[in-house]
This record gives C-alpha cells, structure tokens and sequence, in this order.
C-alpha cells in the first residue's frame, strides 16, 4: 500500500554523492563548501551542474569568480566534510578550521582540495535561478584523479568509499559494485 508520505521531496532520491566545492572570492581567498545536489549534464562538452543556495558565501564567491572545483571526498574525511558544511566561510578561513588543505589547480585560480580522491576544475558557462538556489554549469576545463580511484575506466567505490548524504547529518558510502549484466 502507498499513501502520501511526510518526507521532503529532496530526500526521496537520496542518497546522493557529496562533493566539496571549491571557490575563491573576491580578494582571491579560498573557500571551500558541502555540497549533495551535483549531476553531470553533459558528457560532449564535459559539464556539470552544482544547485548553491542563493544565500550562502559560495554563491557569491562563484559569481564573482565564474570558476569553482568540484572535489571528490571519501568517508575517511567526513568530519571535515560534516564541518565544511556547518561554517561560513563569510566568518572563518573554512580551509584553516577544517584542515583540508588547499591544492593548486592545472587550469584556475581556484585550489582543490589535496584530501579529495578526484577534482574537476568547472569555468562557469551558464547560471540559472532555481527557487532559492542557483543551477551552475561549469564546464570541465581538468580533471585530476587518484591512480587508485578509477578501475575499468569507472570510480572504484569499493576502493575510495565516497560520501553520500541522506538528509541532515545522515551520510552513507558505498562498496558494493554490481553489474546489471550479471543480477
């Protein structure tokens, strides 16, 4: 049996992979945010999009910038992830206050963040208001990844463990690959 349910529509379909944004603002610092609402929206061009409260000190840093770094964290950095979500980068040094550590960049201004297993350095190509968030396109200008975090051309998720977010400070990961050829 199926009645209405009393869950808020962005958590039905979780989990959903978290990244770490990385961004600068205007005076060039650092900053980095938690992020759950990521999709690809295009493999030809390489793009993706990141959903960023329209509030939040992210949105202006990628506004200003028109870049940002989507990082691929792993459970074994939670906490940081769990604190990087929970602080504004308006009032810390969200780098210094988490530990993570800022990486250059192959191709922008903008640091990635040294404890993710993968990066995608995104420029901004297309900014679309959603309720109270922004949709931002970026597109992939480089892409870094740990050896160990792809095999067979696919993320390794039984190898790197990334982080899923089910709602509030509930996160899962996975381990288990299954090939749909062979269930």
């Amino acid at each position: 049996m199926k009645m209405e349910a009393n869950i808020k529509p962005n958590r039905l379909f979780a989990p959903q992979l978290v990244g770490l944004v990385s961004s600068i603002d205007k005076n060039g610092r650092p900053n980095v945010a938690t992020l759950a609402w990521i999709t690809s929206v295009s493999a030809d061009p390489p793009l993706v999009s990141i959903a960023v409260g329209s509030t939040r000190y992210t949105h202006g840093c990628i506004i200003h910038s028109k870049e940002f770094v989507l990082n691929l964290p792993t459970i074994d950095i939670l906490k940081e992830v769990q604190l990087a979500g929970s602080i504004s980068g308006r009032d810390v040094d969200k780098f210094k206050e988490t530990g993570l550590t800022p990486v250059s960049s192959i191709a922008l201004k903008t640091p990635g963040v040294e404890q993710c297993a993968a990066h995608l350095e995104c420029k901004v190509i297309d900014m679309k208001e959603a309720g109270d968030h922004t949709l931002f396109i970026g597109k992939v200008v480089a892409t870094v990844c740990n050896v160990e975090a792809i095999r067979d051309g696919v993320l390794d998720i039984s190898r790197i463990k990334p982080i899923m977010h089910l709602g509030g400070t509930l996160f899962t990961t996975a381990g288990e690959i299954v090939d749909s050829k062979n269930y």
